[in-house]
């Protein structure tokens, strides 16, 4: 959407006026691609979907759904689970919370396994200010977990390609 201020006879896009004269003018350009059209509803090929509009033709949309596509999304679940708990541990060590919660223990007990490999990497692994804590091997496991991350899912992207 543009805001235009000139007064264009000529311009074929239909104008709508506001209250201090300027005129908003929306310009749509795009390629629609053909449709093929459903008659009937045949047997649709796994991971794929119909779609129908009311007035519309039904259309057929193909999702992305090769053999690795679901250890894709296995692989982006668990470490998406372990980034809120790694992001949990660093707030809650910001935010001095009570050890002695079972919240709290189970969220230290279960990312130290992951924050372990880090530790020693620079020559300070935490910073305190008081009581609050920030756990910079945390931080450095969240990145660097990404990047391992990362490095799996373009492996998995590249066994996951046509073959031309």
């Amino acid at each position: 959407m543009t805001y235009d201020r000139r007064s264009d006879p000529a311009d074929p896009v239909e104008p709508v006026d506001t209250a201090d004269d300027t005129r908003v003018v929306e310009r749509q350009t795009y390629v629609e691609r053909e449709r093929p059209v459903v008659d009937s509803a045949p047997a649709q090929p796994a991971g794929s979907q119909v779609n129908v509009n009311a007035g519309q033709p039904a259309y057929v949309e193909t999702t992305d759904a090769g053999p690795l596509y679901y250890v894709r999304r296995v692989v982006s679940l668990l470490f998406g689970i372990l980034a809120v708990l790694l992001g949990l541990r660093i707030v809650l060590l910001l935010l001095v919370a009570n050890q002695q919660n079972a919240i709290v223990d189970f969220v230290y007990g279960a990312t130290e396994p992951f924050v372990a490999p880090f530790r020693g990497i620079f020559q300070f692994n935490e910073v305190r200010a008081g009581d609050a804590t920030l756990d910079i091997a945390a931080l450095v496991a969240l990145v660097g977990w990404l990047l391992i991350y990362l490095l799996i899912m373009a492996i998995l992207r590249i066994g996951d390609r046509d073959r031309v």
